[in-house]
Formats: C-alpha cells, structure tokens, sequence
C-alpha cells in the first residue's frame, strides 16, 4: 500500500515537472516569436509578455516540489558537510520541517487569495482578461505538494536514523560533493 502510494506520488511529481517543462518551451517560443515580429515585422506582439508572467508562476510552481525530491535544490552545505551523518540527517530532518511548516502557511494564504479571487469573480485586466484565481491557482497547490515532499523526506531521515544507517540520497548527495 505505501509503495503503490509512493510510485502515485512521484508519478504526480513526474507529471507535473513534464507540465512545466512544456510551459517553459511554449513560453520561450512565445517569447523568440514575440522578438522576432517584433525586430523584423514591426508588429510586436501584445500578448507574449503576459503570457509570460502567467507561465513563470506556473513553471516555478509545478517544478519544485520535483526538483526537492531529486535534491536538485540548492544546498548551502559548507559546515554540514564535516558533521557526521547521523548529525546531518537530524540537522535536515529539522530545516525540512520548518520549511514544510512555512510553505503551509503560504499554502494556505494561496489558498485564500484564490477562494477569494474565484469569489469574487476578480479579472486581471492587461492584453487578455483572465480570471486572478487562475494565475493564483498554482501557488497553494505546489506550496501543498512541497510541504507533503518536505514532510516526506523528513520521515525518511527520521526512519534512517531508527535503522542506524545512512539514508540512500544522502549516500547519493556525499558523491556529488567530493
């Protein structure tokens, strides 16, 4: 059961990674195109820009609860790195819990931002009329699926100092570094 769970949760990272690597190329062609009817058509466009924005927030928010479980975050790591690994594995346990506890809070001011957005019926008013609560949207469901992640991987250290052994990504971890 917890494995046929774990394979849906990272089939659902996976899957969203995958959307956001399309909002990234179709932002880029959007972008080349908006430069190049700008340059040689002198015709620019009046939608490449906001498009644009809408896809970063997307992008970033889909991609992140991804990029956290493949450790392909950025870590500061210069004194972690000389401690052993069981004082490592405890000092990550904690950070991830609070950054699990404060990407909730953002996750539930998301959360009411967009209620409020939907609500209300509220309209960002630029080259296309969007409902706010779509470019709102992506923000408390990748800060929800990122504070799961962190509480995940959290367990994980937990469960790998109850053992006595090194959890495998940090095995992984200590090979990138030296």
């Amino acid at each position: 059961m917890v494995q046929a769970l774990e394979r849906g949760w990272d089939r659902l990272l996976d899957v969203l990674a995958y959307v956001a690597a399309m909002w990234l190329a179709v932002m880029t062609l959007s972008v080349v195109y908006d430069v190049l009817a700008r340059y040689f058509l002198n015709s620019p466009t009046v939608w490449a820009v906001d498009f644009s924005e809408y896809a970063l927030v997307y992008i970033t928010f889909l991609g992140t609860t991804w990029a956290l479980r493949g450790h392909s975050h950025v870590r500061i790591d210069l004194l972690a790195r000389h401690l052993g690994w069981r004082t490592r594995v405890v000092l990550n346990v904690v950070t991830t819990v609070i950054m699990a506890g404060v990407v909730a809070v953002i996750a539930w001011q998301g959360i009411g931002l967009t209620w409020e957005a939907y609500a209300q019926g509220q309209v960002v008013l630029k080259a296309w009329q969007v409902p706010r609560w779509l470019s709102f949207l992506p923000i408390p469901l990748g800060t929800t699926l990122l504070a799961i992640e962190c509480l995940r991987q959290a367990w994980g250290g937990v469960q790998a100092v109850r053992r006595g052994e090194p959890p495998q990504d940090l095995a992984e971890l200590q090979e990138d570094l030296f």
